[in-house]
């Protein structure tokens, strides 16, 4: 399995030169260690072979996995994978396949909320996403709509801005 982290930090749970400059670059962070450490000592990790876990963000009461490849694998049979790292982690783990689609990712982010429309907004000096949520599930999203933006933006590599319909 690929991560963000080099497998000996994973392993030794020190950051190497590389890993150190990422963090301090917040091109990763300390969640991605911990589920990484996590991630290594399931049961089944020889079977992740084929998965990259690209990010890990942590919002008050859940964190979010990002990653690409055999991401089944990653959940494991029932969800036996996701619960065993919720109880190492402490917190409940949403794991989303990266898509080639921006709306796919993004419906993934936010789960049951229903995605009206993701529309691309041109401006003068750069573009941005437009992500129109249902007035109904404001309530899901709640405080952490900053936060999304900015995981979303991350992820994305283009900055999101959340409104409600």
């Amino acid at each position: 399995m690929r991560g963000p982290v080099c497998e000996e930090d994973v392993k030794y749970g020190k950051l190497c030169k590389i890993c150190e400059a990422k963090l301090k670059a917040g091109q990763i962070s300390s969640v991605d260690l911990g589920l990484l450490k996590a991630i290594d000592k399931l049961e089944n990790k020889k079977f992740l072979i084929a998965t990259e876990v690209v990010r890990a963000f942590e919002l008050p009461d859940i964190i979010l996995v990002f990653a690409r490849g055999n991401v089944g694998m990653l959940i494991g049979k029932a969800g036996k994978n996701v619960k065993e790292l919720e109880e190492n982690l402490g917190k409940k783990i949403r794991i989303i396949e990266l898509s080639k689609e921006p709306k796919e990712t993004i419906q993934q982010v936010f789960g049951r909320a229903r995605v009206l429309a993701v529309n691309k907004v041109f401006k003068p000096e750069s573009e941005e996403l437009k992500v129109i949520v249902d007035e109904k599930d404001k309530l899901r999203i709640g405080p952490n709509k900053e936060k999304i933006e900015e995981i979303l933006g991350k992820i994305l590599k283009t900055p999101v801005e959340i409104g409600f319909s």
